[in-house]
C-alpha cells in the first residue's frame, strides 16, 4: 500500500470540482491534451489515473478549506456511496483567514453521522455543501478551545430544523482541569438551566443531549469509547495540549479506521502512537513549522512536523493529512 503526507490545504480548485495531488493533476492535465491530440495515449493515461486512484485517494474540494476525503478498500473500484468518508468543514486555526477552524464531519454509507469538534466557520461549511444532518447524532470534541467548539450551539440548533422528532445527541469529551470545565459543565453552561442557550431545549423539536466525560489520565491506554449497532466503533485516548484537558480519537467502520489528532504537545504523542497504530488515516493537526520557524510560546501547546514524521512511521500509519494550518504555516507551505 502506498503511503504518503498530504496536507490538506495543498491544492487549490476553482469551485466545486475534483482535483488531486500534484501528480495526478498533471496526468488530468495530459489527458485532457491527448483526448484531442493522441486518443491511443489518452486511454493509456486514463487506466493509469484510474489505477492510481484506486491504490491511493481521492479528494474533492468545494471552495476554500473544504474537502472530501474517501476511505475504499485500495483494490475496488470507486463507489458512489463508499463506507466511510471525511468531510473537512475547516482545515485552519484560530485566525480569520479564510480556511475556518477545526471540524471534521464523517459519513457512513454516504450519510453524515458524526462530527470530531465544532470549531467556528464549521456551520457556514456545512450550509455550502449541503450535507444531510437527519442523522447526526454524536459529537466528538478533542478539547475545548473556541477554534474547536464554537458551532457546536449552532449545528445542534441546525439539526433541530430539520427533524420532526425528539433529538438526542451524545457529545464526548475531556474531563475538566483548571480553567477548563469538563465537557458536561460546558454544555450545561451552553444549553442547560440558565444556560446562555438554555431556550433550545424547548425551542421547536425538543433537543436532549448526554455528554460523556473522559478522564484526563496521560497513562490509560486507548479505551473503546462507543460502539453502535452499526458496526462504528469510536477509540480514544488522553493526549495533551498545554493546559488543556485533550482527546485523539479512532473510528473505525467496515474495515477501515481513521485517527484524528487533535492539537498536541510532544507529551501526548506516545498515546497518539498507541491510537493510530496501523490507521488508514492520520489526520494530524498541523500548527506550528519545525523550530524555530514559530512563534517559542507554541512550542508548549503543539507538535513539529518533524515529531508528526517520527510518529506516523513508528505507528506504520498507512496515510497521513495534515489540517488545522495557520496563516503562517500556509505560507512556508507556498515557499516549497
Amino acid at each position: 500500500m502506498h503511503k504518503f503526507a498530504l496536507t490538506a490545504a495543498s491544492i487549490t480548485s476553482k469551485g466545486k470540482g475534483t482535483l488531486h495531488f500534484p501528480f495526478l493533476s498533471r496526468l488530468l492535465v495530459k489527458k485532457r491534451a491527448m483526448d484531442r491530440d493522441d486518443p491511443p495515449k489518452a486511454a493509456i493515461c486514463s487506466h493509469l489515473v484510474e489505477r492510481t486512484h484506486r491504490h491511493v485517494l481521492r479528494i474533492t474540494f468545494f471552495g476554500i478549506g473544504t474537502s472530501i476525503f474517501l476511505l475504499f478498500s485500495p483494490n475496488a473500484a470507486f463507489s458512489d456511496s463508499p463506507g466511510m468518508e471525511i468531510v473537512f468543514l475547516g482545515t485552519g486555526g484560530p485566525r480569520a483567514e479564510g480556511r475556518a477552524a477545526s471540524c471534521d464531519a464523517v459519513l457512513i454509507n454516504g450519510q453524515p453521522r458524526f462530527f470530531v469538534d465544532v470549531g467556528s466557520g464549521a456551520f457556514t461549511r456545512l450550509g455550502e455543501l449541503h450535507l444531510a444532518l437527519d442523522q447526526v447524532d454524536t459529537i466528538f470534541l478533542t478539547h475545548l478551545h473556541i477554534d474547536h467548539t464554537a458551532d457546536l450551539a449552532s449545528m445542534m440548533k441546525a439539526r433541530g430544523a430539520v427533524s420532526d422528532q425528539t433529538i438526542h445527541f451524545d457529545i464526548f469529551g475531556p474531563s475538566g482541569a483548571g480553567d477548563y470545565p469538563s465537557t458536561s459543565r460546558f454544555v450545561e453552561l451552553l444549553f442547560g438551566e440558565g444556560g446562555a442557550w438554555a431556550y433550545l431545549k424547548h425551542f421547536g423539536i425538543p433537543i436532549s443531549w448526554t455528554t460523556h466525560d473522559i478522564p484526563n489520565d496521560l497513562s490509560a491506554s486507548p479505551a473503546v469509547v462507543l460502539e453502535t449497532k452499526g458496526g462504528v466503533k469510536v477509540s480514544g485516548v488522553t493526549t495533551h495540549h498545554g493546559d488543556a484537558p485533550e482527546l485523539a480519537y479512532r473510528i473505525e467502520f467496515n474495515g477501515r479506521n481513521v485517527t484524528f489528532s487533535g492539537d498536541m504537545d510532544p507529551a501526548g504523542l506516545p498515546n497518539l502512537t498507541k491510537l493510530a497504530a496501523e490507521t488508514d488515516l492520520l489526520i494530524f493537526n498541523c500548527a506550528v513549522l519545525d523550530p524555530p520557524g514559530s512563534p517559542k510560546e507554541l512550542y508548549d501547546r503543539h507538535s513539529p512536523p518533524k515529531r508528526t514524521a517520527e510518529v506516523s512511521k513508528a505507528a506504520h500509519v498507512h496515510r497521513l493529512i495534515l489540517t488545522h494550518i495557520p496563516p503562517l504555516v500556509d505560507r512556508a507551505r507556498k515557499q516549497y
